[in-house]
C-alpha cells in the first residue's frame, strides 16, 4: 500500500473553500484536462454512497489514451472532509481522503489530500517501488494543476461578483452535456447561481427540463423561471460539408435558437429572462480573411460556416425586440486535449509525424477552454457586454508556430508538414478549407474593453495546461 500526500493553502475562507467544492460542477472544474475526463458526476454532489463516473488518462499519452475509473463517496473522518474510494479502475485499491481547515490566517483555507492506493504491479519490491515513484509524480502533477484550476476559479468568481454584485442567478442551459457545455454549467454552478439543463431525453433529475427543437416543443415555464438562458446547441462541424450535413448543421442552430427567442416572446415581458447568451463562431468572419485584424465590427466572409454564424446570430439578436440583452459568443478554436482538433493531432504529434497544416501562413484564431468558459460566463452575468464578442486569445498565430510551440511542448519534431491532401480526403475540399486550413486574424477587442483577464493568453500556456507538460520552453 503506497501513500501520497499532497498540502495548498487558498486565500478564502474555510467557508467559501469547502461549499465551492460541495456544489455540482466541482468535479468537473477540478479535473485537469489531460489527467482525468467527467462523463458523470454524482447526484447530489458528494452524497454519500453516490458515484462519480470519469476517464483517467494512461500516463505519458496526453490524455490520448482514456480508460474508466468510478468512485463512490462517503463521510469524511471529522467536519469538513469527505472521502472517495474507487470501485472500478486501472488500480488494486484507490482511497481519497479530502481534508478543509482554517489556515494561520483566518481568511485562508489549507486543503489537504490523502490517497492510499496499491496497484496493480508486476510482482517483485523493484517494480513495485519504481512504479510507485512513477505514480507519485503523476499525482503531484495532477494535483499542482487542481490546485492551480482551483484558484483560478476562484479568484474569476471573485472578480465577477465584485462587477455583478452576486446576487445568485437562475441560469438555463442548451447544450449543457457538450464539451464547452459542461464547463460552462460548472463554472456556474460552483459560483453559487442555479443552473438547470434542456435535454431531449427523459429527465431524471430535479434540474433537467426537457424539449424537443425539431419539433418546437418547449415549456415556457422553463424560461419563465430563469434570469439567464444559454445555447450552446448544434451539431458537430467536423465532418464533410455533404447537402445532409449542412442541413443538420444549420438546422440544428436555428432551430434551437428560434425556438427559444419565441418562447420567450409569449411569457409576459415582466416574465421573461433578462439575457440571451447564444453561440456563434469565428467562421462568421469566412475562412480566407489573410492578415486583416478582425473585431467584432468586421465584415461578414463568405463561405457554409459564414452563412450559418450570420443567419444564427439574427435569430438569436431578436431576443433584444423583447427587451432582453442578447450576446453573441465568436469562438475561435478551442484547444483542448477532451475534443476537438488539437485531439485529433496529437497522436501525430505524439509519434514525431506532427508538422503544419497547409503552407503553414494561416492564422490560427485559439482559445483555452478554461477561457472560453469564463467568457461564457462573464456575458451571462455582465450587463457591460453585449452583441457580438470574440471569444478568442490576444494573440493569434500561424499554423507553423501553433506546429512549432506544440512539438517544442511534446518533445518531439515538428517539421514535417501535413500534406494538403490529408485535410482534403478526411473532410473534403470545402470542409478542410473553411476548418482545417481557415485563415483569420481574430481580435477580442469587446473583451479587452470589458477588461477581461486571460487565463491562458498566450499559446503555450494554454497548450501546456491542457497537456499538462511545463510550460518553459
Amino acid at each position: 500500500m503506497a501513500v501520497f500526500t499532497h498540502t495548498a493553502e487558498a486565500p478564502y475562507s474555510l467557508d467559501t473553500v469547502f461549499s465551492w467544492h460541495m456544489r455540482p460542477g466541482a468535479l468537473t472544474r477540478l479535473s485537469p484536462e489531460w489527467a482525468q475526463e467527467v462523463v458523470e458526476e454524482s447526484h447530489p454532489p458528494l452524497a454519500p454512497g453516490t458515484r462519480a463516473r470519469m476517464k483517467t488518462s494512461v500516463p505519458g499519452t496526453r490524455g490520448v489514451v482514456r480508460v474508466p475509473f468510478v468512485c463512490e463517496h462517503a463521510a469524511g473522518p471529522e467536519p469538513f472532509s469527505f472521502v472517495d474510494r474507487m470501485t472500478t479502475g486501472p488500480l488494486h485499491s484507490w482511497t481519497h481522503t479530502h481534508r478543509f481547515t482554517a489556515a494561520a490566517d483566518p481568511a485562508a483555507c489549507r486543503i489537504d489530500d490523502r490517497i492510499d492506493y496499491h496497484l496493480a504491479a508486476p510482482s517483485g519490491r523493484l517494480s513495485e517501488g519504481f512504479d510507485t515513484l512513477a505514480m507519485d509524480a503523476v499525482l503531484t502533477n495532477t494535483f499542482e494543476a487542481r490546485t492551480r484550476r482551483l484558484l483560478g476559479d476562484l479568484d474569476f468568481q471573485a472578480d465577477l461578483t465584485r462587477r455583478t454584485g452576486g446576487a445568485p442567478r437562475r441560469i438555463l442551459i442548451a447544450g449543457a452535456s457538450g464539451l464547452l457545455g459542461r464547463q460552462v454549467a460548472a463554472l456556474l454552478s460552483t459560483a453559487g447561481h442555479e443552473v438547470r439543463r434542456l435535454v431531449r431525453t427523459t429527465p431524471w433529475r430535479e434540474d433537467e427540463v426537457r424539449w424537443n427543437p425539431g419539433l418546437g416543443l418547449l415549456d415556457a415555464r422553463a424560461l419563465a423561471w430563469a434570469d439567464v438562458v444559454i445555447c450552446l446547441s448544434g451539431a458537430s462541424i467536423g465532418t464533410r460539408f455533404t447537402e445532409r450535413a449542412r442541413e443538420r448543421i444549420l438546422s440544428s442552430r436555428l432551430d434551437s435558437t428560434r425556438l427559444l427567442v419565441l418562447t420567450m416572446e409569449q411569457l409576459d415581458p415582466a416574465d421573461r429572462p433578462d439575457t440571451f447568451v447564444c453561440a456563434s463562431a469565428v467562421g462568421y468572419y469566412g475562412a480566407e480573411r489573410g492578415d486583416e485584424r478582425l473585431s467584432e465590427s468586421a465584415g461578414s466572409g463568405d463561405g457554409f460556416l459564414s452563412e450559418v454564424c450570420r443567419r444564427w446570430e439574427t435569430e438569436a439578436a431578436r431576443a433584444e425586440e423583447l427587451g432582453v440583452r442578447r450576446v453573441s459568443i465568436r469562438t475561435g478554436v478551442v484547444l483542448t486535449s477532451l475534443g476537438g482538433p488539437l485531439r485529433l493531432q496529437l497522436p501525430l504529434y505524439l509519434t514525431g509525424l506532427g508538422g503544419r497544416l497547409g503552407t503553414g501562413d494561416q492564422w490560427l484564431s485559439w482559445v483555452s477552454l478554461d477561457d472560453v468558459a469564463q467568457i461564457y460566463a462573464r456575458a451571462a452575468l455582465d450587463d457591460s457586454l453585449s452583441g457580438p464578442v470574440n471569444a478568442v486569445a490576444p494573440e493569434p498565430v500561424r499554423q507553423r508556430e501553433f506546429a512549432q510551440t506544440l512539438g517544442d511542448l511534446l518533445s518531439m519534431p515538428s517539421a514535417l508538414p501535413v500534406p494538403l491532401l490529408a485535410p482534403m480526403l478526411l473532410l473534403g475540399p470545402q470542409a478542410a478549407r473553411e476548418l482545417a486550413l481557415a485563415d483569420q486574424r481574430v481580435v477580442p477587442v469587446a473583451l479587452t474593453g470589458a477588461d477581461y483577464t486571460f487565463r491562458h493568453p498566450t499559446l503555450r500556456s494554454a497548450l501546456a495546461s491542457t497537456l499538462g507538460c511545463p510550460p518553459a520552453g
